[in-house]
């Protein structure tokens, strides 16, 4: 008997922290600051757009939304492993970094064409990531979620072009 009642207290609990969740991701009206397009020799690889609540870019801080729209089928491992490139060329060292891209490892899917993966950060910099609209992470705030988002939206991006449409340094908002 009293396993059973565990059993459902977890399962209430569960269902709070998710419906908290929800809420936090649905407690903003986005606007978009920018979108680009990334493209690879002659390959389009994704679409990113990035959303704040009033549309401008303040840093790398929540609240504000990273959508990308895959135009191409891509492993999830190998998302993280580009994840751990991207850092290299940015010269981020941090010691929990291998463990995070473990994590990743884990975490990413397998995307097929128009598969989308958005990273929203709150407004206490927790991190949610979601594929084609359903949580399947949260991530809390931690250097390394602030590393995998400057990918894009820093100054150190290794695609400044792209970091610029983004963050609308180049405005290009429809």
């Amino acid at each position: 008997m009293q396993l059973r009642n565990i059993g459902i207290a977890l399962v209430a609990v569960t269902l709070l922290v998710l419906t908290f969740t929800i809420s936090a991701l649905e407690q903003h009206s986005w606007r978009q600051v920018g979108k680009a397009k990334l493209e690879v020799l002659f390959w389009d690889v994704y679409q990113a757009r990035l959303y704040t609540p009033d549309g401008n870019f303040k840093g790398i801080k929540g609240p504000l939304k990273l959508h990308l729209t895959y135009y191409i089928d891509i492993d999830g491992a190998d998302l993280a492993e580009e994840t751990g490139n991207q850092w290299q060329e940015m010269q981020f060292e941090h010691a929990d970094n291998n463990t995070w891209l473990r994590q990743l490892k884990q975490v990413f899917p397998d995307l097929q064409e128009n598969d989308s993966l958005t990273m929203v950060l709150d407004d206490n910099d927790v991190g949610y990531l979601l594929h084609n609209e359903n949580l399947i992470y949260r991530f809390e705030p931690s250097v390394q979620l602030n590393q995998f988002l400057a990918i894009w939206l820093s100054d150190k991006s290794t695609r400044p072009k792209l970091m610029a449409k983004l963050t609308g340094q180049n405005a290009q908002k429809d």
